[in-house]
């Protein structure tokens, strides 16, 4: 399996307020997420269509290819299709898939949101629900979609992989995302019996070791998201604990793909700013963290930088804004 360089799409075309708070702003939207955007917006499908066409150009997708990617992680909602107060957008999606592949570049489907949504978070489509898991049917439609999705882009130039399910919630039952996850491979390799699949670890990646050893899949990887702003603990990291703990993922990360290959899906130089880290010059702390954490996934299948873009040009998840300002080298990618 080929080392995944790759970086994410995020906002396209599932919204987080957080990533571009003008369009919030602007059309008077109260909320974080693209179901409050999606019941305040009046003329939705314009707003929305306008987004599509500019939030991600031919411009950016030629960058992301100069900067040194193989791959795009593209997300995208349960409600491609349009469903209830959801705007369509499956079109857009389809060329997103033909521009990054006029580029040469491959592209993994993400499915990052779920019926019932799978964690609560704004970036699973509705903040503070977690139903996705306590309903067989709404399981059952994730698997659904999935399958039309697989059978849509089964054919399409560059398709590397499809992810299952993005991030779903620490808390829930691993039996039922295992469980999930077993029957959507097998009924996906019917559509797509060579693609790679991707499943994400829960936020729990030393829990899967037997489930990968006994199941007899092929072509899958774990995906993890490794981020040092949100735990307890690392919120209170000082720089040297920071850059530690980058570095430390080698050893984890190495663990892990003893069993199955393994991708971090998303990391950002995102920090849980606190009175032990020097943000006088925060330019260099960014640099040493970028360093760390690149050579902390040097010896995994890949890695996803969340994000390409966001509207905050200095920012830690705004990876063209880190290139352009000189954090991190791409040469070191």
């Amino acid at each position: 399996m080929k080392k995944i360089i790759s970086i994410n799409l995020g906002n396209w075309f599932v919204l987080e307020r957080w990533m571009k708070p003008s369009l919030f702003e602007k059309n008077g939207v109260v909320g974080k997420d693209e179901t409050a955007f999606s019941i305040q917006v009046e003329n939705l499908e314009e707003v929305l269509d306008e987004h599509y066409k500019t939030w991600i150009t031919v411009e950016d997708i030629r960058w992301i290819k100069e900067a040194g990617f193989n791959l795009v992680r593209v997300p995208i909602p349960w409600w491609l299709f349009g469903e209830g107060i959801y705007n369509r957008s499956v079109e857009y999606i389809d060329e997103a898939f033909k521009m990054i592949a006029s580029e040469g570049m491959d592209f993994m489907i993400d499915l990052h949101t779920a019926p019932g949504c799978q964690n609560g978070f704004d970036n699973g489509g509705i903040e503070g629900v977690i139903d996705w898991h306590k309903d067989e049917r709404n399981i059952e439609k994730t698997i659904q979609i999935l399958e039309v999705i697989a059978r849509r882009y089964k054919d399409f130039d560059h398709f590397h992989s499809i992810q299952l399910l993005n991030e779903p919630h620490f808390l829930t039952d691993l039996h039922i995302i295992r469980e999930f996850y077993k029957s959507a491979y097998y009924r996906l390799r019917k559509i797509i019996p060579e693609k790679i699949i991707v499943m994400h670890d829960a936020f729990r990646i030393y829990e899967w070791e037997e489930f990968f050893v006994t199941n007899n899949f092929t072509n899958v990887i774990l995906d993890t998201h490794m981020y040092q702003c949100f735990g307890k603990h690392s919120l209170h990291y000082d720089e040297d604990a920071h850059i530690k703990s980058a570095l430390n993922r080698k050893v984890v990360l190495k663990e892990i793909e003893k069993f199955v290959p393994v991708i971090v899906g998303e990391w950002s130089l995102g920090l849980g700013f606190n009175e032990h880290i020097n943000t006088s010059n925060i330019n260099r702390v960014e640099k040493a963290y970028a360093k760390a954490q690149l050579e902390g996934m040097r010896e995994c299948t890949g890695h996803t930088f969340w994000s390409y873009k966001i509207e905050t040009h200095e920012s830690g998840w705004n990876f063209r804004g880190l290139v352009e300002r000189g954090i991190i080298d791409l040469k070191e990618l």
